[in-house]
């Protein structure tokens, strides 16, 4: 007698049934690196600019509110704003685009600011170091 070679539906069934699982538990947590990955972007960009403007403020009496010079470029994810610029402030911020899946992070981290003394807040006056 000659035996069948192959899997029989059941065995398929549960193969595909284990795969749903692992997918359910891996996916959730492949967004979530995402996301952070992503802010970690969009600090990298913050810190960037911060360097730009130390450049800047060495060559003329006041920080620069022009987003060109400062290098900043909107990316698929962010929206980045020099808000204030003086002589001897300046603010930065890092706006999560609302239609990209930016718009899931935490609410407190959606928005990234940075001034001249490296303080990192949400809403440029409430520390956020958490997000950082």
């Amino acid at each position: 007698m000659k035996k069948n070679q192959g899997f029989t539906l059941i065995e398929a069934l549960i193969v595909i049934a284990v795969i749903g699982i692992l997918a359910s538990i891996a996916y959730p947590s492949y967004q979530s690196y995402m996301i952070t990955a992503r802010r970690g972007d969009a600090q990298t960009e913050l810190i960037k600019a911060q360097l730009k403007q130390s450049a800047l403020h060495i060559l003329s009496p006041s920080y620069s509110n022009d987003k060109s010079a400062l290098g900043l470029e909107d990316s698929e994810y962010y929206i980045f704003t020099p808000v204030s610029a003086g002589a001897g402030t300046y603010l930065i911020k890092a706006s999560a685009k609302n239609d990209t899946s930016q718009a899931n992070d935490e609410a407190q981290c959606r928005t990234l600011f940075i001034d001249q003394d490296s303080n990192h807040t949400s809403n440029g006056t409430t520390n956020n170091d958490q997000c950082w």
